[in-house]
């Protein structure tokens, strides 16, 4: 087994190692947790923060979307408070079993509702509590081993021997956490962390803008965000943005005729307070314009632009936008730092979905023309300008996009549902003449 960084991860001594270089940080702690799953060979390891004051264990380990943190109490009813509260680690064959569940303690049960939430199923499980400098610092579960088979006793024993390193690890960040350099609070951090694991447990491109809107939106109290990726082909950074019922899809030439094209051209970041303000954008650079075409669209009124670029090696792999902080104050120098992590993460995500994915199916242009068929409508030849119909296929679903604005810096492709929705666009929005019966039809 393997860390981030190819370190071979199989002994007792190469876990201590990671945790106690210098470098070891909350993205450190998810390669380790893979190279725990590795090491029982289970389908998951869970590791529980205690928080102290509030006499519970938190998550530092574990994101899914709606679940950024499991909180439990430190109780003998549930399993990690019962390790938490009584020191004693446990080997359990079934957590669903309440007769062997009675045998650790009466009122100990394992709550079935996460399973549900998490469209899991949690069967065997170890926990152990996680000691460090003889205080209990967490709890860690290692949970479920392949093959169905419960954990035996040789497992229980390297969980009960590998905990302290764990406990260091955990106390290690949390460490950081209180005495962070720039003043972050640890709730700050635990945010970061999140968003970090969001960004890694991605699966694809779309996953990611799926997941990640809201959070960041969140986290930069804004109130609109965009993530670009990179198309090196067609020199552009595109996204997919929702607005309304409809899907649109963002193509940007990599170019100064627009911020983030800009950013993406010189690969840094570009902070502007107003972009109304056209006399300070053109000292940046005097072909540099505002692209207001995704304003009319999507109904939004830009104030202030923070924009980023996703570097990895040196490379483009896309552009981070965020648009107006909701008190309307310009995006701060502390917004920007603490974009800095995010943007890293994201540059080093796609980089991963580059390396491992297929090609994004390409899109095939089909002119200003529609296939003809039965009840379908067809485009004239027409010099006027065209609404660029593309056919999208991916995931094995097909969809038609259709370009509804056509300013020249920026593409912006709206799904339609054909064919009434395709009159209409080519129609009205691009002043084509259509060859079309008196009522058309679905």
């Amino acid at each position: 087994m393997e860390d981030s960084k190819g370190k071979k991860i199989n002994t007792l001594e190469g876990f201590a190692d990671q945790v106690e270089n210098s470098q070891f940080n909350e993205d450190s702690l998810l390669s380790l947790t893979n190279n725990l799953k590795l090491l029982f060979n289970c389908e998951e390891a869970t590791l529980f923060a205690l928080d102290v004051a509030k006499r519970e264990l938190f998550t530092k380990n574990f994101h899914s979307e709606g679940f950024p943190e499991i909180r439990l109490n430190i109780s003998v009813k549930n399993i990690a408070g019962f390790v938490a509260a009584t020191g004693k680690p446990l080997n359990i064959k079934n957590v669903n079993d309440s007769q062997e569940l009675s045998q650790f303690h009466q009122q100990l049960t394992y709550d079935s509702s996460w399973d549900k939430n998490l469209n899991t199923q949690t069967t065997s499980m170890i926990a152990v509590p996680l000691p460090f400098k003889k205080k209990l610092v967490g709890v860690m579960e290692i949970i479920n081993k392949d093959g169905g088979q419960g954990f035996d006793q040789e497992d229980f024993f390297k969980a009960k021997a590998i905990s302290p390193i764990m406990g260091m690890a955990i106390a290690k960040l949390g460490e950081k956490e209180g005495a962070s350099s720039n003043g972050d609070s640890p709730s700050h951090q635990r945010q970061l962390h999140i968003l970090s694991q969001m960004i890694h447990s991605s699966d694809n491109f779309e996953d990611m803008l799926k997941k990640l809107k809201q959070p960041l939106l969140k986290y930069f109290d804004a109130e609109a965000v965009t993530i670009y990726a990179v198309d090196e082909n067609r020199k552009e950074i595109y996204s997919k943005v929702t607005y309304g019922n409809k899907l649109g899809r963002i193509r940007v030439p990599i170019s100064p005729k627009s911020v983030a094209g800009y950013v993406a051209m010189v690969k840094k970041t570009l902070n502007i307070p107003d972009i109304k303000d056209l006399g300070k954008i053109k000292i940046l650079h005097p072909k540099l314009a505002f692209d207001d075409s995704w304003e009319k669209v999507a109904g939004v009124y830009t104030k202030s632009l923070l924009t980023l670029p996703l570097v990895h090696g040196g490379h483009l792999l896309g552009v981070l936008q965020l648009v107006n902080k909701k008190d309307m104050t310009p995006f701060s120098s502390a917004d920007e730092k603490n974009g800095l992590p995010i943007s890293q993460a994201l540059a080093l995500a796609l980089y991963n979905h580059k390396k491992s994915e297929p090609r994004e199916s390409s899109l095939r242009t089909a002119g200003a023309s529609v296939a003809a068929g039965e009840g379908r409508p067809t485009v004239k030849e027409n010099r006027l300008p065209t609404a660029n119909i593309l056919v999208q296929r991916e995931d094995d679903e097909t969809t038609i996009l259709v370009r509804i604005l056509k300013d020249g810096s920026r593409l912006v492709y709206q799904q339609i549902d054909p064919p009434r929705d395709v009159i209409k666009l080519i129609k009205e929005v691009a002043n084509i003449d259509l060859d079309l019966p008196a009522n058309p039809t679905d």
